[in-house]
Protein backbone atom coordinates (compact mmCIF):
# COMPACT_ATOMS: atom_id res chain seq x y z
CA UNK A 1 0.00 0.00 0.00
CA UNK A 2 2.81 2.41 0.92
CA UNK A 3 4.63 1.64 -2.32
CA UNK A 4 1.48 2.38 -4.29
CA UNK A 5 0.99 5.72 -2.54
CA UNK A 6 4.63 6.64 -3.07
CA UNK A 7 4.35 5.70 -6.74
CA UNK A 8 1.22 7.82 -7.15
CA UNK A 9 2.85 10.75 -5.35
CA UNK A 10 6.01 10.55 -7.51
CA UNK A 11 3.88 10.23 -10.65
CA UNK A 12 1.86 13.33 -9.70
CA UNK A 13 5.08 15.26 -9.02
CA UNK A 14 6.36 14.20 -12.43
CA UNK A 15 3.16 15.34 -14.12
CA UNK A 16 3.19 18.70 -12.35
CA UNK A 17 6.79 19.31 -13.43
CA UNK A 18 5.89 18.53 -17.05
CA UNK A 19 3.22 21.21 -17.38
CA UNK A 20 5.99 23.78 -17.75
CA UNK A 21 3.82 26.88 -17.35
CA UNK A 22 6.72 28.86 -15.93
CA UNK A 23 9.38 27.02 -17.92
CA UNK A 24 10.99 29.47 -20.33
CA UNK A 25 12.07 26.58 -22.53
CA UNK A 26 8.57 25.18 -22.86
CA UNK A 27 7.38 23.70 -26.11
CA UNK A 28 4.32 25.00 -27.89
CA UNK A 29 2.84 25.12 -31.35
CA UNK A 30 4.67 26.92 -34.13
CA UNK A 31 3.26 30.31 -35.07
CA UNK A 32 4.25 31.52 -38.52
CA UNK A 33 1.51 33.83 -39.75
CA UNK A 34 0.94 36.23 -36.86
CA UNK A 35 1.81 39.90 -36.55
CA UNK A 36 3.97 40.36 -33.43
CA UNK A 37 2.47 43.85 -32.85
CA UNK A 38 -0.99 42.29 -32.73
CA UNK A 39 0.31 39.59 -30.40
CA UNK A 40 1.60 42.28 -28.03
CA UNK A 41 -1.82 43.97 -28.13
CA UNK A 42 -3.50 40.63 -27.34
CA UNK A 43 -1.27 40.14 -24.30
CA UNK A 44 -2.02 43.69 -23.14
CA UNK A 45 -5.74 42.95 -23.59
CA UNK A 46 -5.51 40.27 -20.89
CA UNK A 47 -4.12 42.67 -18.30
CA UNK A 48 -6.91 44.03 -16.17
CA UNK A 49 -7.12 47.42 -14.52
CA UNK A 50 -5.33 47.29 -11.22
CA UNK A 51 -2.43 45.18 -12.46
CA UNK A 52 0.95 46.86 -12.28
CA UNK A 53 1.44 46.54 -16.04
CA UNK A 54 -1.91 48.14 -16.94
CA UNK A 55 -0.70 51.55 -15.78
CA UNK A 56 2.05 51.49 -18.45
CA UNK A 57 -0.07 50.45 -21.43
CA UNK A 58 -1.52 53.88 -22.35
CA UNK A 59 2.02 55.27 -22.51
CA UNK A 60 3.40 52.57 -24.84
CA UNK A 61 4.61 52.79 -28.40
CA UNK A 62 5.11 49.63 -30.45
CA UNK A 63 7.54 49.36 -33.34
CA UNK A 64 8.69 46.58 -35.64
CA UNK A 65 12.08 44.99 -35.08
CA UNK A 66 14.62 45.65 -37.82
CA UNK A 67 18.31 45.03 -38.33
CA UNK A 68 18.85 48.58 -37.04
CA UNK A 69 17.12 48.12 -33.66
CA UNK A 70 17.20 44.38 -32.87
CA UNK A 71 20.30 44.63 -30.71
CA UNK A 72 18.66 47.34 -28.59
CA UNK A 73 15.62 45.15 -27.89
CA UNK A 74 17.20 41.67 -27.83
CA UNK A 75 20.68 42.48 -26.53
CA UNK A 76 22.24 40.89 -29.61
CA UNK A 77 21.88 41.05 -33.38
CA UNK A 78 21.76 38.18 -35.83
CA UNK A 79 19.02 36.12 -34.17
CA UNK A 80 17.16 34.31 -37.01
CA UNK A 81 13.59 35.65 -36.85
CA UNK A 82 10.93 36.30 -39.46
CA UNK A 83 9.06 39.07 -37.65
CA UNK A 84 9.29 40.96 -34.39
CA UNK A 85 7.88 43.92 -32.51
CA UNK A 86 8.71 45.74 -29.31
CA UNK A 87 6.68 47.88 -26.96
CA UNK A 88 8.29 50.49 -24.73
CA UNK A 89 7.34 53.68 -22.96
CA UNK A 90 6.92 56.67 -25.23
CA UNK A 91 8.33 58.90 -22.51
CA UNK A 92 11.51 57.73 -20.82
CA UNK A 93 12.94 56.79 -18.34
CA UNK A 94 10.51 53.98 -17.64
CA UNK A 95 12.49 50.75 -17.42
CA UNK A 96 9.93 48.64 -19.24
CA UNK A 97 10.20 46.67 -22.48
CA UNK A 98 8.11 43.90 -24.04
CA UNK A 99 9.37 42.29 -27.25
CA UNK A 100 7.99 39.38 -29.26
CA UNK A 101 9.83 37.66 -32.11
CA UNK A 102 8.86 34.75 -34.34
CA UNK A 103 11.94 32.62 -34.90
CA UNK A 104 12.73 31.24 -38.32
CA UNK A 105 11.28 27.76 -38.68
CA UNK A 106 13.75 24.94 -38.11
CA UNK A 107 16.36 26.72 -35.98
CA UNK A 108 17.13 25.48 -32.48
CA UNK A 109 14.48 27.54 -30.68
CA UNK A 110 15.72 26.94 -27.15
CA UNK A 111 19.33 27.67 -28.11
CA UNK A 112 18.18 31.02 -29.53
CA UNK A 113 16.26 31.74 -26.31
CA UNK A 114 19.41 31.03 -24.29
CA UNK A 115 21.52 33.29 -26.51
CA UNK A 116 19.08 36.16 -25.98
CA UNK A 117 18.87 35.42 -22.25
CA UNK A 118 22.67 35.63 -21.96
CA UNK A 119 22.84 38.92 -23.87
CA UNK A 120 19.72 40.85 -22.88
CA UNK A 121 20.66 44.27 -21.56
CA UNK A 122 18.66 45.30 -18.47
CA UNK A 123 20.62 48.59 -18.44
CA UNK A 124 19.86 49.74 -21.98
CA UNK A 125 18.24 52.94 -20.72
CA UNK A 126 20.34 55.96 -19.83
CA UNK A 127 21.14 55.82 -16.09
CA UNK A 128 18.48 53.19 -15.36
CA UNK A 129 18.13 49.41 -15.27
CA UNK A 130 15.14 47.10 -15.24
CA UNK A 131 14.70 45.18 -12.01
CA UNK A 132 14.20 41.91 -13.89
CA UNK A 133 14.50 40.50 -17.40
CA UNK A 134 12.75 37.34 -18.58
CA UNK A 135 13.20 35.53 -21.88
CA UNK A 136 10.26 33.19 -22.37
CA UNK A 137 9.73 30.76 -25.25
CA UNK A 138 6.78 28.81 -26.50
CA UNK A 139 7.18 27.03 -29.81
CA UNK A 140 9.05 29.38 -32.13
CA UNK A 141 7.90 32.54 -30.31
CA UNK A 142 10.18 34.34 -27.88
CA UNK A 143 9.08 37.10 -25.53
CA UNK A 144 11.65 39.35 -23.90
CA UNK A 145 10.13 41.06 -20.86
CA UNK A 146 11.88 43.71 -18.76
CA UNK A 147 10.56 45.72 -15.86
CA UNK A 148 9.70 45.24 -12.21
CA UNK A 149 9.29 41.65 -11.03
CA UNK A 150 5.50 42.18 -10.78
CA UNK A 151 5.30 43.46 -14.37
CA UNK A 152 7.49 40.61 -15.65
CA UNK A 153 5.34 38.05 -13.85
CA UNK A 154 2.07 39.54 -15.17
CA UNK A 155 3.30 39.68 -18.77
CA UNK A 156 4.82 36.20 -18.65
CA UNK A 157 1.56 34.73 -17.35
CA UNK A 158 -0.54 36.56 -19.95
CA UNK A 159 1.84 35.64 -22.80
CA UNK A 160 1.92 31.96 -21.89
CA UNK A 161 -1.84 31.79 -21.35
CA UNK A 162 -2.39 33.05 -24.91
CA UNK A 163 0.31 31.23 -26.87
CA UNK A 164 1.51 28.22 -24.87
CA UNK A 165 -1.13 25.81 -26.20
CA UNK A 166 -1.96 27.41 -29.54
Amino acid sequence: MKKTLIFIFVFLLFLSSCTGNGDPGSIGALITDRDPSAMIDEVYGLLKDGTETAQYIPQMITEDLTANNEEYYLGISGIPYTAGAASEALIQPVTYSFTIILLTEGVDYDAQRKIIEQNVNRSKWVCAAAEQALVVRTGNVIAVIMGTSAVCSELEEAFLSLYHNE
